[in-house]
């Protein structure tokens, strides 16, 4: 059978800004939704007991590569489109089941195995009741984000999103990081800790999965040993620092960040604007 989630060069218009705060960006294309579809999974060490169900949003898009052309000249249901009910129902058994996730990265490569099957299934049922049948089914493009809102404990939210566009990476979102630090090139800025919003978002590769808990961890500790004068400085120090981040693997181990981008706010600075700061991008290959 043709896998329609397999990547290929064809052209996809889903938006994967690396500073999207929303689940869907706009299409041109025909596509199938689920937004903020509510889930608690277990993640956790089996062995361990920190295992805990962390209440989280999932947001599907699928787009087929032609439309809904076929359920829309049969006015029913075909191969070329899925039933958002039967897809959600099964989501939300797969991920309410006792046995814990080791981790969010694990949690997504179950989705992604599981969705691709309930769309297969899909497609192969609602084909059948055609009086002429596809031989194969429609290839379509995806792409699906899940978002935490309390499982980073330093942070705002957590999101991980993966899609066609990018098949071998994940993309991370960190949001909200809260700290403080000297910031400022005014003299009283210079005796006193400033509050910071830092919001990163990370191209990490999915073979080499991100212990997201302490990446987090490492870049407050040093935000707030930090005295940088601007937060241009600071900024950039944070996106060294992310793609340079190793964990507990050996110095010799390959990079698992592609790229990042770095928000630095200071919501105090500006009273009359929630806050104000500055936006960077890196990758790995420019440093």
């Amino acid at each position: 059978m043709v896998n329609p989630l397999q990547a290929t060069d064809h052209p996809s218009t889903i938006n994967m800004s690396p500073a999207s705060l929303t689940p869907f960006g706009p299409v041109e294309r025909d596509s199938v939704i689920i937004r903020s579809l509510s889930v608690i999974p277990r993640i956790g060490d089996q062995k361990s007991s920190e295992q805990e169900h962390q209440p989280a949003l999932l947001h599907l898009r699928v787009i087929p590569w032609d439309g809904f052309s076929g359920s829309i000249k049969h006015d029913r249901l075909c191969s070329d489109t899925l039933s958002y009910f039967d897809l959600s129902k099964r989501i939300i058994s797969r991920l309410s089941h006792e046995l814990p996730f080791p981790s969010v990265h694990h949690l997504l490569d179950e989705l992604q195995l599981s969705i691709l099957r309930d769309i297969e299934e899909q497609q192969a049922l609602n084909g059948a009741r055609l009086i002429s049948p596809s031989p194969h089914p429609p290839r379509v493009d995806y792409e699906l984000t899940i978002e935490f809102p309390s499982l980073i404990s330093l942070a705002n939210r957590l999101s991980l999103s993966r899609s066609t566009t990018f098949p071998d990476l994940t993309r991370i979102h960190i949001d909200e990081i809260k700290t403080y630090s000297i910031i400022g090139i005014l003299p009283h800025e210079r005796t006193q800790k400033q509050t910071m919003l830092i919001s990163l978002v990370l191209w990490n590769q999915q073979s080499s999965p991100l212990d997201i808990q302490s990446l987090t961890r490492s870049v407050y500790q040093n935000i707030i040993e930090s005295e940088f004068h601007t937060v241009e400085a600071l900024a950039n120090s944070i996106a060294k620092h992310v793609l340079n981040f190793q964990g507990s693997h050996p110095p010799s181990t390959p990079k698992s960040i592609e790229r990042v981008t770095v928000t630095v706010e200071k919501p105090e600075a500006v009273s009359c604007a929630a806050g104000v700061g500055v936006q960077i991008t890196r990758s790995s290959n420019s440093q």
